[in-house]
Order: C-alpha cells, then structure tokens, then sequence
C-alpha cells in the first residue's frame, strides 16, 4: 500500500529528515573534535544508519500492524536526514585531493562493507528477537 502524501504526512518527514540531520550534524562535530582531520563523523552515521535501516526493515517485516506512514517517516525521512552518499563522496575526494589515498581506500571500505554488514546485523537482530516472543 501506498502512503497518502498529506499534509501532516509530508511534514512528518520532513521533521524526522531535520532530526537525522540535526543528529548527523552534532555526530559529526563531535567525531572531529576527537580525531581532527579524519571524517570520521560521516562513516560513523552512515554505518549507525545501515544498522538502523537493517533494524526498520525487519521491524516493518515482522510487525505488519505498524504503519506504512511511519515506514516512510522513519526510512524516508529520519534515516535519510541522518546518511549521506553526498558528505560520503566529498569526504572521499577531500582525502584523495590531500593525498591520502590509503586512507580513502579504508573509508570506501568501511561505509560500503561496514553499512551493508550492519544493516545485514540489524534485519536479523529483529528476526531473532522476534522469534524469541
């Protein structure tokens, strides 16, 4: 089924996409302040938001009484605020312009790998803890 775009849906998401953009804001302030440097801010919201994803997707799955809307607002809106292919790629090309290639290496890895991976932890979490009750 598909979601009604509302106007109370369509603020929703657009609420939810501030708060994951508020969060990656302060995730990234806060990693830089502790590795100055490295855009270590963006990798880590990426791999918490592949973890999430893995998790609403199984929840959506198991729990068919939630709502479609609040898939949207939570996909489409919370965790698509909190990732970012685009701070990804320019995080990406600012280490390769400074040489550090190794490093761009690492951290195309680890987005890619680490987000499919956790995502992959996330859905099966939510299976097993569903089969649990």
């Amino acid at each position: 089924k598909i979601m009604s775009m509302n106007p109370i849906n369509f603020f929703l998401i657009g609420l939810a996409a501030a708060c994951g953009a508020w969060v990656r804001l302060f995730t990234g302030l806060f990693m830089s302040s502790l590795f100055p440097g490295l855009p270590l801010g963006t990798l880590v919201v990426n791999l918490v938001g592949g973890l999430l994803m893995g998790i609403s997707l199984a929840a959506f799955h198991q729990m068919t009484s939630l709502s479609e809307e609040l898939k949207i607002i939570l996909n489409v809106g919370f965790l698509g605020g909190l990732t970012t292919y685009s701070a990804y790629t320019a995080d990406i090309f600012n280490l390769i312009q400074r040489g550090e290639t190794g490093f761009a290496i690492a951290f195309i890895l680890a987005h890619i790998i680490g987000a499919l991976g956790l995502c992959f932890i996330g859905y099966q979490l939510i299976n097993l803890l569903c089969r649990s009750f």
